[in-house]
């Protein structure tokens, strides 16, 4: 891919997540089409490293009545052929925290439409803030974390200190269990 298809294909990936149309999918996601995350599989109830959309079909359905989330593209890291790194952040819902995450899209050209399509999506994200924002919450450490109530240590910047102070309160609390 050139560099200006790059650039719009991370668009039209852009677009199916946060902005999809039928005639969006019906253009731009290959026949061969499949999707994975794991991030995904946690809230779908399937098994971890399998397909989340196994084919085109269940994609563009899926897509058609799901929450549309908003999506900014933060960076392109890396381009070889037909294959896109990306990262990307994206903030909503009732706790409204960012959510980060990491795309790896496959595409293929495909001759008869002149154009290039989505061909496969590997992409993983911030599962716990994505729970926040859709409403929901989970316990860890015996602390219920809820959109209400998010864990302050996810709200927090990170700095070039954060792994100190991280290892240096896992620490403290493994003492206070003792």
């Amino acid at each position: 891919m050139t560099a200006a298809e790059t650039e719009y294909m991370v668009e039209v990936y852009r677009k199916l997540i946060a902005e999809y149309t039928e005639e969006l999918g019906e253009k731009y996601v290959h026949k061969d089409f499949v999707d994975y995350s794991d991030s995904i599989n946690t809230f779908i109830h399937l098994p971890l490293g399998g397909p989340s959309f196994p084919d085109r079909a269940t994609f563009l359905d899926v897509q058609s009545w799901n929450m549309h989330f908003p999506m900014k593209i933060l960076s392109v890291d890396a381009v070889q052929c037909n294959t896109v790194a990306l990262q990307w952040q994206s903030q909503f819902g009732e706790a409204n925290l960012p959510s980060k995450g990491l795309t790896i899209l496959k595409t293929a050209f495909n001759a008869e439409a002149n154009h290039w399509q989505v061909l496969e999506i590997i992409v993983e994200f911030n599962a716990l803030t994505w729970l926040l924002n859709m409403g929901g919450s989970y316990e860890w450490e015996g602390e219920t974390w809820t959109a209400e109530r998010p864990d302050p240590s996810i709200l927090t910047p990170l700095t070039p200190t954060t792994p100190k102070m991280v290892r240096k309160v896992r620490k403290t609390r493994a003492i206070d269990q003792q």
